[in-house]
């Protein structure tokens, strides 16, 4: 069930201002990434599905609030991209604020306090590394960022509460199948990498003797490169005392070298 709400709702324990029956509710989410909800709706709810107001859908996470954002209309519906309520946070700004050798949850908790103007979020963490952080004019959410990238952990969007944890997820004995409870699925294919033929070259030009290493793995169109590896190896230390290099000691030496794989598509 999906429901509307008002601008100025937080919380969402009823069916708020009305039930709706959407034509697509797409919700993407990414770990410490963007997290939003696609809206579909026919063009009846064109007075409803409004700019700030808020719609609650269900999430693999329990029903989650997205705010209405960048509402199109065309002649047959009308489409948002609704931010999780999370986003409301680049709304409060910090002015000067300094965590000093805190660990995660008192930072957050240091910084929720020191927002204007007063903060509606909950922060949580278990991250126990205590680190340093001086905000001075950000956002909320820029110092959320912030706290991510220095202590580390995984941000837990849950309504109005923050959390970062050290790991995120569990077995639910769940299994997701195509055409069973997967409606749908995207398959990308990156080639750029694919090499069938090769040829190193290693450090000041040095060259295999057979030149090419040729896969075993070959398609109708070639994919021949060269491949630049530097493995500057030090001369200097295979001088014996007459000055003279032990060339054969120094050709074991790069032979011995990993030089790297080359991809064959199959991956």
């Amino acid at each position: 069930m999906i429901r509307l709400f008002g601008i100025t709702d937080t919380t969402f324990s009823t069916n708020g201002d009305m039930v709706i029956q959407p034509i697509s509710a797409l919700v993407h989410k990414e770990d410490n990434g963007p997290y939003y909800l696609n809206l579909e709706c026919d063009l009846s709810l064109v007075d409803d599905i409004t700019e700030g107001r808020i719609v609650v859908c269900p999430t693999p996470q329990g029903d989650q609030p997205f705010r209405i954002h960048n509402v199109t209309a065309t002649r047959k519906r009308i489409s948002a991209q609704c931010r999780h309520v999370f986003y409301d946070a680049e709304n409060y700004l910090i002015a000067d604020s300094y965590v000093v050798d805190r660990d995660a949850n008192d930072a957050l908790s240091h910084l929720n306090d020191a927002t204007e103007p007063s903060s509606p979020f909950t922060t949580i963490s278990d991250i126990g590394l205590q680190d340093s952080y001086r905000c001075v004019r950000k956002s909320f959410l820029e110092a959320i960022e912030e706290v991510t990238a220095r202590w580390g952990g995984h941000l837990v969007r849950d309504g109005w509460t923050i959390g970062l944890y050290d790991s995120i997820g569990s077995d639910n004995q769940v299994t997701v199948e195509y055409a069973k409870n997967l409606r749908e699925i995207t398959v990308s294919y990156d080639w750029s990498g694919v090499v069938t033929k090769l040829m190193p070259e290693g450090f000041d030009g040095l060259m295999l003797p057979e030149v090419y290493l040729t896969s075993e793995t070959q398609y109708d169109v070639p994919y021949t490169k060269c491949v630049r590896f530097d493995q500057n190896v030090d001369r200097e230390a295979y001088l014996d005392e007459d000055g003279n290099l032990d060339e054969e000691a120094v050709q074991e030496i790069i032979d011995c070298t990993p030089v790297g794989r080359a991809g064959t598509g199959e991956d």
